[in-house]
């Protein structure tokens, strides 16, 4: 009997340690892990960006309390799990491990097979593994799906800031998952060379950003230059929700299937 007095124990404290009762998040990428991951009653805090246009799960984010991620404030929300993408100290793991807060980093990942895994791991951090298992399996069959559909034809990204994406970015994920082929060839991002977009368009320019909160604050955006605006006029685009790739997490499949139906529509 004090053996599976013992067992029980045991497994109630495994169950406790697997599922963390307070969490709080230091920026809105980190947020949509634990909104779409975590029960409410989990979750103490989110971050001051929940609720922005670019917000994947800004909805479900409404009436939880929100923090500005600074160490003295966190610290008094007495958590016992941070979760960051890049808010907060960039040595978090550090700087919480001194009062034994754990902190759990999300995000970064260039490709959907590490969007992927990424989701499934912090899913089990929050507890609930099996939402992360479900949200992958979604996540499969539309890329299978997708697989299916796609002409390579040429694609470029472009955000409202003048950035383009390369090889190794997400964008370019989302670009290759939709059926096309990026046009940008060189890695990483780069700032948009203005001349060759008006000399040779692609078949279609995905757009990001444009006309959202981030593009109107900035009267020197290269989306307000009139070549360049006389050269979308000219060519095929298609405008991605901001939320849908704010961040590099699972959901920028929203972004990939929108592509694809801008590639195969007449």
């Amino acid at each position: 009997m004090r053996w599976l007095i013992a067992a029980f124990a045991f497994a109630c404290a495994s169950a406790a340690h697997a599922e963390p009762r307070r969490i709080v998040s230091l920026d809105y990428c980190a947020d949509q892990f634990v909104l779409a991951l975590a029960d409410r009653e989990q979750i103490v805090a989110l971050s001051r960006g929940s609720q922005r246009d670019d917000s994947y799960f800004r909805e479900r984010a409404r009436g939880i309390r929100q923090t500005r991620g600074t160490l003295e404030e966190v610290l008094a929300l007495r958590p016992d799990l941070v979760i960051r993408n890049w808010g907060g100290p960039w040595d978090a793991e550090q700087v919480y491990g001194r009062f034994n807060v754990q902190v759990l980093q999300v995000g970064g990942t260039p490709s959907f097979r590490e969007a992927r895994a990424n989701l499934i791991a912090a899913a089990q951090t929050l507890g609930h593994p099996e939402r992360g298992e479900a949200l992958a399996r979604d996540l499969d069959t539309r890329l299978v799906h997708l697989a299916s559909s796609g002409d390579s034809a040429p694609v470029m990204y472009l955000s409202g800031g003048g950035a383009i994406a390369g090889r190794g970015t997400m964008m370019d994920a989302v670009i290759t998952a939709a059926g096309g082929r990026n046009v940008r060839t060189e890695e990483s991002w780069a700032v948009l060379p203005l001349e060759e977009l008006v000399q040779t368009p692609p078949a279609l320019i995905a757009l990001g950003f444009f006309g959202s909160s981030r593009d109107r604050v900035n009267a020197w955006s290269p989306s307000q230059h009139p070549a360049l605006q006389r050269a979308l006029s000219r060519t095929r685009t298609v405008a991605l929700p901001p939320a849908t790739i704010a961040c590099e997490a699972w959901y920028a499949v929203d972004a990939a299937e929108i592509i694809a139906r801008a590639l195969s529509a007449p």
